[in-house]
């Protein structure tokens, strides 16, 4: 029996590529209830959604089928590069491509519907055939925009992802990982459409040109429906998968006080990724915690600012040093911030100018001298300082420079003027001297002609 191709692309990817994650700082105690974890699905993770860390994982690069949990990319592009107001128009294509009995909402040929009522479609209906409609408004066609998936995965930082398609129907060339999908609902967050979507259990999409009746969308995440007994009170949305080869899949999120987790379970079995996603939730918020270790603006160091002349260097004083973003992480429960250290990589001085926003270096947090997160450093202020027109103060540059030189350059010059002229009245002198004495050397020889 021939392997699955998945299983060859993942084997040539994971020789050709070294797959990094933040790993957040994990005590022994809390990895050895980590261990104790024994879960349904062939692959898991857990992340910290502020910061990326990975507080839990199983198997989490390895090469999976996604299923429809595809479509939090499809929903992120549509989010990315379309707007929620615009209408969809449905081709054939679309609609009669996906698989007979699949999910769907029964959408017609050349049926329009809003991007908005689209995505809700997809989030809550799983409806295959509106990915597909969004796939071809997006990119022209679905091909295209399945490339499109792929690239913008990359560049989020997925290393194992290959998509085809945008509804996560079967196709061996179909595949992500957990560590992937969590980049890219991670990604998701930056909408705020997007955290009322996936929160959202119910929404009608009222009568179209195609259709008289308003259609009724009901969601399927459990974690969420206060009636379901796998409902988690802290569950703040998700998208849930399944195919025959793909088994079980959801990314779902929670959020508890100032921690938010996102967790991916797939190739699951039953209900298994329900119980997993649960386990998965309650180990992150009984042992870990996001703290803020520096706030955007916040400053760290402050920099000299010279400038260069043809004799030397002048001091035009200090920048301050200041983060570029807010610099957060993962921090076990009760674990003292002053532990943490903090090293910056800075210069001593800089040459003028210094823009506002300009690059100065780096800093890098740590716990046992182990770095658990790195944050760049900007100027907050410029030197020399903006005028009113918003160009570099010529003038203040000129101030603090001009001067030292002028005096040197005035006393180096009347020096040179003293030497010259002592040099000319010299010569001056001399060339009198010598008429003098010619003249005087005439008359005697003068005087012995007519003697004689």
């Amino acid at each position: 029996m021939k392997k699955p191709l998945i299983t060859l692309l993942a084997l040539i990817i994971s020789a050709s590529q070294l797959i990094t994650v933040n790993a957040a700082y994990i005590p022994q105690n809390i990895q050895q209830q980590a261990d104790a974890l024994h879960l349904d699905a062939q692959s898991a993770i857990l992340i910290d959604a502020t910061t990326g860390d990975v507080l839990y994982g199983k198997d989490i690069d390895k090469a999976q089928y996604p299923a429809s949990i595809t479509k939090l990319m499809t929903v992120l592009l549509a989010l990315e590069h379309g707007d929620l107001d615009e209408t969809i128009h449905f081709s054939k294509d679309a609609i009669f491509s996906i698989e007979p009995g699949s999910s769907n909402i029964a959408i017609d040929a050349d049926e329009e519907i809003t991007m908005r009522q689209g995505l809700y479609a997809i989030l809550l209906q799983s409806a295959n055939e509106v990915s597909n409609g969004v796939a071809e408004h997006i990119d022209g066609t679905m091909d295209d925009f399945a490339k499109h998936m792929t690239s913008r995965a990359k560049e989020l930082g997925c290393t194992n992802t290959s998509f085809v398609n945008a509804n996560g129907l079967h196709n061996e060339n179909h595949y992500t990982s957990a560590h992937d999908m969590a980049l890219i609902a991670k990604e998701l967050l930056k909408f705020d459409f997007f955290k009322e979507l996936m929160l959202t259990t119910y929404y009608e999409i009222p009568p179209t040109n195609k259709q008289t009746e308003t259609r009724y969308l009901y969601g399927q995440n459990q974690l969420i429906k206060s009636s379901s007994i796998f409902y988690y009170e802290n569950c703040i949305g998700g998208k849930t998968g399944f195919t025959n080869e793909a088994g079980n899949t959801i990314v779902a999120y929670a959020k508890k006080g100032d921690t938010t987790l996102i967790s991916v379970v797939l190739k699951s079995t039953g209900y298994g990724e329900y119980y997993d996603t649960i386990a998965l939730f309650d180990f992150g918020f009984e042992n870990f915690e996001t703290k803020n270790l520096a706030k955007k603006g916040d400053i760290c160091n402050t920099v000299n600012v010279t400038k260069k002349t043809q004799i030397g260097s002048n001091d035009l004083g200090t920048i301050n040093a200041v983060y570029k973003d807010n610099v957060a992480v993962s921090l076990p429960k009760g674990f003292a911030i002053d532990n943490v250290t903090t090293s910056e990589n800075l210069p001593k001085t800089l040459e003028a100018p210094v823009t506002i926003g300009q690059d100065l270096g780096t800093a890098t947090f740590a716990i046992n001298g182990e770095e658990i997160a790195s944050a760049n450093i900007v100027s907050e202020n410029q030197l020399p300082p903006l005028t009113d027109t918003g160009s570099v103060n010529a003038n203040a540059l000129q101030s603090n420079t001009t001067k030292p030189i002028s005096i040197r350059f005035i006393v180096a010059f009347l020096g040179a003027i003293v030497v010259m002229l002592g040099v000319a009245r010299f010569s001056l002198n001399k060339i009198r001297y010598t008429r003098k004495k010619r003249i005087r050397k005439a008359r005697i020889s003068k005087l012995r002609d007519t003697i004689k």
